[in-house]
């Protein structure tokens, strides 16, 4: 609505008038992200079926991202975060990337040539393939990596693209809108990469037959963050809670994570 109020107050000729509204559909995006992730972890609502539908509507409809297909790569996440199988290579589908390689102990899953001469340089282009690519890259993996057939999936495709044109058609630069929006929703990219990106990845029966708890905190990264900016990060600047206890609402991690803490300084 924010967007919309924005097409329609500022004069087509000004600047602003794309920039604006970019910036509110990509917070819509942002936000919506977030609450896809709380609903996929059945936490919105004390029923299962209400979240699974939650989830298709902030996900699939509103960011246009499949809501299922993401619960279960998520869910695969939580279990096996940061871990390949010398065979079978990747066991977390969530943090593995065809454009970077994350860590050392990967390089062999990768035998394309050219992105062994691009990790050269993949510090450099890390934030430039976030800011591009952020948006498209998981609307089309959710597509290509669909396991199987759900009709509802389907129909919510064709709302996110009526919901999408119903807003776009309302200015004169629906691509510079979209355009705006999608480097705004790379923030998200951001956010949740940064979470794990920088920490280490282990076999997948090293990580899993070991201490889970420690895995979990050596695989995973918390952020500071001011109490009033919280709703930016979605709650996921507290990571270590997350992973640990993935059914606890976010409005709960403040409480859990000094608690955390204090058990890391007693192993």
């Amino acid at each position: 609505l924010l967007s919309i109020t924005c097409m329609k107050l500022i004069p087509s000729s000004s600047v602003f008038s794309f920039i604006f509204p970019g910036i509110f559909l990509g917070l819509f995006w942002h936000q919506s992200g977030f609450l896809m992730h709380d609903a996929e972890h059945h936490n919105l609502s004390g029923d299962e079926r209400c979240n699974d539908i939650l989830g298709w509507l902030f996900g699939t409809v509103f960011i246009g991202v499949n809501g299922a297909w993401w619960r279960e790569e998520h869910r695969e996440h939580h279990a096996f975060l940061n871990t390949f199988d010398d065979e079978k290579g990747f066991k977390d589908p969530q943090m593995r990337e065809d454009i970077w390689i994350q860590n050392k102990n990967l390089i062999k899953f990768y035998g394309n040539e050219l992105i062994h001469f691009f990790v050269n340089f993949q510090h450099i282009l890390f934030l430039v393939v976030i800011a591009v690519a952020g948006r498209v890259g998981i609307m089309i993996d959710s597509i290509l990596t669909e396991r199987k057939f759900r009709p509802w999936t389907k129909l919510g495709n064709i709302l996110h693209l009526l919901l999408h044109y119903s807003i776009l058609s309302q200015t004169n630069h629906p691509v510079s809108v979209f355009i705006v929006g999608a480097l705004w929703q790379s923030i998200l990219s951001l956010q949740l990469l940064g979470n794990h990106y920088t920490k280490p990845w282990n076999k997948i029966y090293a990580a899993t037959e070991g201490n889970f708890f420690v895995w979990q905190i050596l695989a995973t990264q918390d952020f500071a963050c001011p109490i009033w900016l919280q709703w930016f990060y979605g709650g996921l600047n507290f990571h270590y809670s997350h992973h640990l206890f993935p059914t606890l609402s976010r409005e709960y991690f403040h409480i859990t994570t000094p608690l955390i803490k204090v058990s890391l300084f007693l192993l």
